[in-house]
This record gives structure tokens, C-alpha cells and sequence, in this order.
């Protein structure tokens, strides 16, 4: 791989840094008397064509570890980035369907949404940035059931994007455990 610009090579350290880093309190998988981590390490983008992201989480102590932020644009963007950050919402929902009819319509849903902030520093340069926020999934009852549940989607979601130019993105690094895209 040939790097050209000084982006790809900030994208390139952050990943190859950020790829051994694993959240303390992760839950390890047991397989054979092994103990195995069942997480994968990607990279996602949204922007303007594609906002949102829905994620199938498989049980009760999946995480999402959103470990860095990158804005990148295909044109020559020093200094506009700040506008971008400053124009969008990143959001997470958590989801579960209580209920849906025979027609597949949602009948009653349990959500949890929370932002997810990207926060600028007045002295910084470059448009990357460090969250090392983790998503975890969590249970709950439903009325007077006892049985626990657990949501069952993750969504994120990149709001307000009807007045941002086309070239914008935003870079995630993230590292996924019991989840599905």
C-alpha cells in the first residue's frame, strides 16, 4: 500500500495502535479451555449517501468500541472540517421489538438513544478524533415478567445531514464483539 497523503497515514497508525487495544471488562468466549476474544477490529464510514448503520447484537454482553473518529473529504478541507462537526449529530439507539403484527409493522419497542459527541479542542489541527467510547449492550424485564432481555440492534446514525456537502465522512475505527453487521 502507498501512502499519499498525510490522512492515510494518520488513518494507518491509528488502525495499526488501536488494533490490539481491548476494553478491560470484556467478557472472553471459552472454547476448549481457551480463552478466546470473539472481536473484530473494522473500519466504517458515514456520510451524506449512507447516515446510519444497524448492527444485530447476539447477546446480552455485546459491545461496540468506538475507538476513533476521522473526518475526510475528497477535496483540499484545512480548516472547513470544524464547520462539518459543527453541523451534524452522531446518535446511538439501542432497540428491542416488544411486539410486531402479522403484517410486520412494530407494534411496541423498548429504545435506549444517546449522542455520541464530538467534541472539538480549540488547539487542535487535525480532524481525528479519540473517543475510546464502548457501547454496551444491556437487559431489562418487560412489565411484571421476570425473564430478562437484552436489545437486539445497535443503530448509528449520522443526523442533520440534508444541508453538508457530498465529499464529507466520517471514519470510524471500531472494534465489534458478538455483533453482526
Amino acid at each position: 500500500m502507498q501512502i499519499k497523503t498525510f490522512e492515510q497515514l494518520i488513518n494507518l497508525v491509528l488502525a495499526d495502535g488501536l488494533r490490539f487495544q481491548k476494553p478491560t471488562n470484556a467478557k472472553p468466549e471459552t472454547v476448549s479451555g481457551n480463552t478466546k476474544h470473539d472481536t473484530k477490529m473494522e473500519q466504517l464510514n458515514l456520510n451524506k449517501s449512507n447516515p446510519e448503520i444497524e448492527f444485530k447484537l447476539n447477546s446480552e454482553d455485546s459491545y461496540l468500541m468506538i475507538h476513533s473518529v476521522s473526518v475526510t473529504s475528497q477535496k483540499n478541507f484545512k480548516n472547513k472540517w470544524t464547520n462539518f462537526i459543527s453541523q451534524v449529530k452522531l446518535t446511538a439507539e439501542l432497540k428491542y421489538v416488544v411486539f410486531d403484527d402479522q403484517q410486520g409493522r412494530f407494534i411496541d419497542e423498548r429504545k435506549n438513544q444517546f449522542p455520541i459527541h464530538l467534541l472539538v479542542d480549540p488547539y487542535q489541527v487535525q480532524p481525528v478524533f479519540k473517543l475510546n467510547k464502548l457501547i454496551k449492550n444491556e437487559t431489562f424485564t418487560l412489565g411484571i415478567n421476570p425473564e430478562r432481555k437484552f436489545y437486539r440492534t445497535l443503530k448509528l446514525e449520522l443526523q442533520d445531514v440534508e444541508n453538508l456537502d457530498e465529499d464529507y465522512c466520517l471514519e470510524f475505527n471500531i472494534e465489534k464483539f458478538n455483533i453482526d453487521a
